[in-house]
């Protein structure tokens, strides 16, 4: 018997699955911000590449990894559907691991290109930890275990900037991608031993994986989709200024230097910390009047906050701006996350999330390029100004195709088809 299969006799016990996939999701989100988003500076100072090409790099950088994982996220999802997450979880939290290792020993910036890309490629452990945590949990528990995940992702988006800021400062680049892979495997490990899968008969493991068949049919639901389109819409949003914002802290504080860096990990940590307050007072209140509803309140704050970026001067309201839009837009992944359960049946779920996740990396490959683009052709803050549009046109479609003139409805978007 290998490490991927279940211990013979192994029962599913939610009360266990449910704080070790939360410890590994923080793991993994923290790995993911404690380098990733330092990745600009990373090619500047180590990699050596010239200044006026690092937003070129920090861009295809970027977005190669969520084209792959864009890609590919729908086949891991569907193959969960037969073989089970728990194996998708083992399979890319080791992966991914080693991905990191790597990043931390690449020479040049072809070499991250194709670490990145191979990243994209093996992804999809947070995905799989909150499919199986939505498989196992009681019906009644699904919204507030979902709530739970999510504080989870915002906890590591939280740690991970603060602690690679410093880490780079004190030891260099270098030294967060290999704290990285350590968080990585130790969230891997935690899987082998301590999570149990839900149970798949012998009958669906001999089933052929017809793959477009079962996404096509998973795409026939109309709500999935528009979920899909949203979700793209906000990762295109988060991650277009992504390869801007190390730069735009450095250009606002008068240099780049450490200082830079670590007041960069304080500003990325602010979104995690609007998540943990902002998150469960939302998912109340999307229980309580419809996940659409709140979509369309927190798309629209966000959209208003991201106007203030033209008239910022320095670095502390800089912060102040991106806290306020984090209050904001930590409502909308819950609201779209937890209408995936409502939506979809447990049979389908891998599939769901394996869509959803590759409709989110498809807007992780837009979102760098776009904002690389923009960048070299005007200034970061007009950017900023760009993604307020993006935002407040969600709002305003959700609410006139699926608010307007229909009454709340407590279960989700459209409640279940």
């Amino acid at each position: 018997m290998s490490f991927f299969d279940e211990a013979p006799g192994s029962k599913v016990n939610w009360k266990i699955n449910l704080p070790v996939l939360w410890l590994g999701v923080f793991l993994a989100c923290a790995s993911f911000s404690s380098c990733i988003p330092f990745l600009p500076v990373y090619l500047l100072t180590e990699l050596k590449v010239e200044q006026e090409q690092v937003r070129f790099w920090s861009g295809l950088v970027y977005a190669v990894t969520f084209l792959g994982a864009s890609l590919m996220a729908p086949y891991w999802g569907a193959l969960a559907d037969r073989v089970g997450q728990r194996k998708m979880a083992i399979r890319a939290g080791f992966g991914l691991a080693v991905t990191y290792w790597l990043t931390g020993v690449c020479q040049n910036e072809y070499q991250l290109f194709a670490i990145r890309a191979l990243c994209g490629l093996i992804s999809g452990f947070v995905p799989a930890a909150m499919s199986l945590v939505s498989s196992t949990l009681p019906q009644e528990r699904i919204g507030w275990g979902m709530g739970l995940m999510q504080t989870a992702a915002a906890s590591g988006s939280i740690t991970g900037p603060l602690l690679g800021g410093y880490l780079s400062s004190w030891f260099g680049m270098r030294m967060s991608f290999f704290v990285g892979a350590v968080f990585l495997s130790l969230a891997t490990v935690l899987v082998i031993f301590l999570v149990r899968d839900v149970p798949i008969g012998s009958e669906k493991r001999r089933q052929a994986m017809h793959l477009f068949h079962d996404l096509g049919l998973a795409l026939r639901n109309k709500e999935l989709v528009y979920i899909m389109t949203m979700f793209f819409l906000i990762q295109s949003c988060v991650m277009m200024v992504q390869p801007l914002i190390t730069l735009y802290v450095a250009q606002l504080m008068g240099a780049m230097n450490d200082d830079a860096v670590k007041m960069a990990g304080v500003i990325f940590s602010l979104a995690g910390i609007a998540g943990i307050i902002a998150a469960p007072f939302w998912g109340k209140r999307g229980q309580r009047f419809g996940f659409v509803r709140i979509f369309c309140l927190v798309s629209l704050g966000a959209g208003l906050a991201d106007l203030f970026q033209v008239a910022v001067t320095d670095v502390w309201q800089f912060a102040v701006v991106q806290f306020t839009y984090g209050l904001f837009l930590a409502g909308a992944a819950p609201s779209i996350n937890a209408n995936v359960t409502v939506i979809t049946t447990r049979e389908q779920r891998g599939k769901a999330f394996g869509l959803l996740t590759g409709a989110q990396q498809m807007g992780g490959v837009a979102g760098p390029l776009v904002g690389g683009f923009l960048g070299n052709w005007v200034e970061t803050r007009f950017v900023f100004v760009f993604i307020s549009c993006i935002l407040m046109s969600c709002s305003a479609y959700s609410y006139f195709t699926r608010v307007k003139g229909r009454p709340a409805h407590p279960e989700g978007l459209a409640g279940k088809i």
